[in-house]
């Protein structure tokens, strides 16, 4: 794992790890970047709470054929996963080790790994959230927060199954090692539960290595990571149609091996 240089200069003693960007991160803007109803109110509250370049995402729309595209395509990736066997279900408590860290999985519901850290494995850290982004007194928190931006290319290469370099790993804090280990660990036993998953997060992930793309854009990237999302791929199937953000997530993937 990393060392935290930040904190053994003593910039980091007794404060909190600064957000990636700059930009606006109200709570109260997040609501309003996704697939919702576009009246000249909603779109004046996101440009006075979130800025122009949010007003103007928010306004655009993905056509009915980009939304059909995204539709397919997430039908490929879970009919691939299925010929392939699926993700491995969770019989026991197991260490799995990845090149951030290890992460402890063991069985939950529906078979699908439930998974954490310890202290023990990540001394001198704080206790991960365990949730993708957490809204909590007006912050973001999470395990998509404590990551910074450029931190994701190495994130998604991991995913991948690629081999990373020190330098890939050498910036991230121990905090951070521990995030990239949890959301390792979570990014897997989605593919258990839903079978596809793994490539729609992949590219949730990457979409966060843009600066300017804030973490709980996340949420409208990847719906299945919000509380209750489990049963989203569901709700599509029965009918109900995808949001902007998140067909563009999709047909944002990498198409290599999308017709394997």
């Amino acid at each position: 794992m990393g060392s935290d240089r930040k904190n053994e200069r003593g910039e980091r003693q007794g404060k909190v790890l600064p957000p990636r960007t700059s930009a606006p991160r109200s709570v109260a803007a997040a609501p309003f970047l996704g697939n919702r109803q576009v009246t000249q109110s909603s779109v004046q509250a996101v440009q006075r709470m979130a800025g122009n370049a949010a007003a103007a995402a928010y306004v655009q729309r993905v056509t009915d054929e980009e939304r059909a595209k995204a539709d397919a395509r997430r039908k490929r990736w879970a009919e691939r996963d299925i010929k392939r066997g699926g993700a491995q279900q969770a019989e026991s408590f197991t260490t799995r080790e990845t090149p951030f860290g290890p992460y402890n999985e063991r069985p939950g519901r529906g078979g699908a790994p439930y998974i954490t850290t310890n202290k023990t494995q990540y001394p001198g850290t704080e206790p991960t959230d365990g949730r993708y982004v957490r809204e909590e007194e007006g912050q973001f928190n999470g395990l998509i927060p404590a990551l910074d931006a450029e931190q994701f290319i190495p994130l998604v290469k991991a995913l991948k199954g690629q081999e990373l370099s020190e330098e890939d790993i050498d910036g991230l804090s121990d905090d951070q090692c521990r995030a990239a280990a949890m959301l390792m660990g979570i990014a897997n036993a989605e593919a258990v539960r839903e079978p596809g998953a793994l490539k729609h997060i992949r590219s949730a992930l990457r979409r966060q290595a843009n600066p300017h793309h804030e973490a709980p854009e996340f949420l409208n990237d990847y719906p299945q990571g919000r509380v209750g999302g489990a049963g989203h791929e569901g709700r599509i199937r029965s009918g109900r149609r995808r949001a902007t953000p998140e067909v563009e997530t999709i047909n944002d993937a990498s198409s290599s091996s999308d017709e394997g």
